[in-house]
């Protein structure tokens, strides 16, 4: 204890980079889990992982105003770290916003625990399955791990101009990256979509005198369904895919860190 009492500065840097990761990422950053059991989380972390970090990568500096200023980063880059990896799980919204577009289930909207946003039915069902595949995959493994990783390959956070182009480099790339995967997943859908709804206005043409478009809406949701029921195991397969890709970009952020 009195180790800990001694070096509490320290301890507090580690800390509060930590939570801010986990206060980002996915599924540590849920709602639905209590803010105490995200600080508890957080202060057993450093804790374990403390003694090893403050081996020669910590300095604490003298002047209050710089300790601060160190507090204020630590705090920017655990922020940066789990930002990079939730993007990728925007991409299961944005895709699921396509998808209810398509089928009129734009205005049915319910309330994510995890983004704090009303998104679609469609979007919170991917969001779901988005989570359940980054659990199994050991992404919040991988999360924990890359923070901690993070003080030996991170160690300030820059601010000057080449500093700020890198990790503007890297949000760039990460947005990029989210709405292509997002149109992978919503691709099938909004192609069979397109083809009905063609369909329907060539039959509404040749037939005026019947309602062709309001009896294939439901004809549409069906369809719909149906589709995502079979390309489930697709969707699933791109899911893992986008998020792996996440974690191989956030270590490369690492490994190349701009500050």
């Amino acid at each position: 204890m009195e180790y800990f009492v001694t070096n509490f500065q320290a301890f507090l840097l580690v800390l509060v980079r930590i939570n801010a990761m986990i206060m980002i990422a996915p599924f540590f950053s849920s709602g639905v889990i209590p803010f105490r059991m995200k600080a508890m989380l957080s202060f057993f972390i450093t804790l374990v992982v403390f003694p090893v970090i403050a081996a020669g990568t910590i300095k604490v500096p003298s002047s209050m105003g710089l300790y601060y200023l160190m507090v204020l980063q630590e705090a920017m880059i655990g922020i940066f770290i789990g930002f990079l990896v939730s993007i990728i799980f925007t991409a299961f919204q944005v895709s699921g916003q396509y998808y209810a577009a398509q089928i009129g289930f734009g205005i049915n909207e319910v309330f994510d625990p995890l983004s704090q946003v009303s998104v679609p039915v469609i979007g919170q069902l991917k969001n779901f399955i988005g989570i359940l595949v980054f659990l199994m995959i050991n992404g919040h493994h991988f999360m924990i791990e890359a923070v901690c990783r993070s003080f030996e390959l991170a160690p300030l956070f820059g601010v000057s101009r080449g500093a700020t182009g890198g990790y503007l480099k890297f949000i760039s790339y990460s947005f990029s990256g989210m709405f292509i995967v997002a149109l992978k997943i919503a691709l099938p859908i909004v192609a069979i979509s397109f083809l009905i709804t063609v369909a329907m206005g060539v039959l509404a043409k040749a037939a005026p005198q019947m309602n062709i478009m309001m009896l294939g809406f439901p004809f549409q949701i069906f369809a719909a369904f149906i589709l995502l029921i079979v390309t489930t195991p697709l969707i699933i397969k791109i899911m893992q895919v986008g998020i792996e890709r996440s974690f191989k970009m956030l270590t490369n952020v690492l490994l190349n860190w701009p500050g």
